[in-house]
């Protein structure tokens, strides 16, 4: 069914008129009465009784109309739905991070992105950077969010290096110092990653080339863990600054660390499957936030 004869339809029963409804449609009076003629041969009963030069609904007339106007606000909204997705405003948005993005650096972003555009949808996928390098580039991920190193073909990858911080319980004696180095550690009990992680690598290197003892008493995988712990008054340790900034609040004392110990991360979408508006939105704020913290090391 034509649109152009729902629309003249609906104009005509608005302003109780076809001239009046003319005049909005920016059509002639004949053009409207044309349309209403074809609207009724198309649905083959009467609309509109014609007694005296006016017009009034007939039971089926009021019936249509009835439906008419549900279907053309269905049509309304899709036509919102379709310009709010081009500018961005709208649609789904999927996110595959590492845990302590996940937990520390991705919250924040998302909450405030969400405030900001209500109508979106987003989906946040928990996974080890091992996993989440696997969903390149075939998996349906706008935005990934792994640790270095990752070298993928199709998969373009922005690099970001962000130096790590100490992390104390509230109260330590060691927190009378603005900066610490592996000095001020020395022999503190010590929460610190697996070794098959590139951050425990150069913890150890800072240790051992000051010529001080690392007294690791647990080997933990996720920096949220180890910022729990600590805040627990179970040790000391050096994470990322994200981290450290999310569980602050339970009792961390956060200090520079010396020398600097890098932590390195990746942001990663398809070369072969464009972004959305949206998503490219998303990348923006998060590389804005990355770049940032980046700069205030440097």
């Amino acid at each position: 069914m034509d649109l152009r004869l729902l629309e003249a339809f609906r104009a005509v029963v608005s302003n109780h008129s076809v001239t009046r409804a003319a005049k909005v449609l920016g059509l002639t009076q004949p053009a409207v009465s044309a349309q209403l003629a074809r609207l009724e041969a198309a649905v083959g009963f009467q609309l509109f009784l014609r007694s005296g030069g006016r017009l009034s609904l007939t039971r089926e007339g009021e019936e249509f109309h009835r439906e008419m106007i549900h279907a053309l606000g269905m049509y309304d909204r899709l036509d919102r739905v379709a310009e709010a997705i081009r500018e961005g405003r709208s649609g789904r948005l999927v996110l595959a991070s590492h845990p302590s993005a996940s937990i520390s650096l991705l919250p924040p972003l998302v909450s405030r992105f969400t405030l900001q555009l209500p109508e979106i949808h987003v989906r946040m996928l928990n996974r080890t950077s091992e996993e989440v390098r696997s969903f390149f580039p075939a998996a349906s991920i706008d935005i990934g969010i792994a640790e270095l190193p990752v070298d993928i073909v199709g998969v373009k990858v922005r690099r970001y290096q962000i130096d790590c911080v100490a992390v104390l319980p509230r109260g330590h004696p060691a927190a009378r110092h603005p900066v610490l180095t592996p000095v001020e550690l020395a022999g503190v009990p010590f929460f610190a990653m697996p070794p098959e992680r590139v951050i425990s690598h150069r913890v150890k290197t800072a240790f051992a080339q000051a010529g001080v003892s690392l007294q690791t008493i647990a080997e933990v995988d996720f920096f949220s863990s180890i910022c729990a712990l600590v805040a627990n008054g179970g040790g000391v340790s050096v994470v990322d600054i994200f981290s450290a900034r999310m569980f602050e609040a339970l009792g961390l004392e956060i200090r520079p660390f010396q020398p600097a110990i890098p932590y390195e991360i990746g942001v990663l979408t398809s070369e072969d499957r464009p972004l959305s508006p949206l998503a490219k939105d998303f990348l923006d704020l998060l590389d804005t936030t990355l770049r940032t913290e980046s700069a205030a090391n440097a």
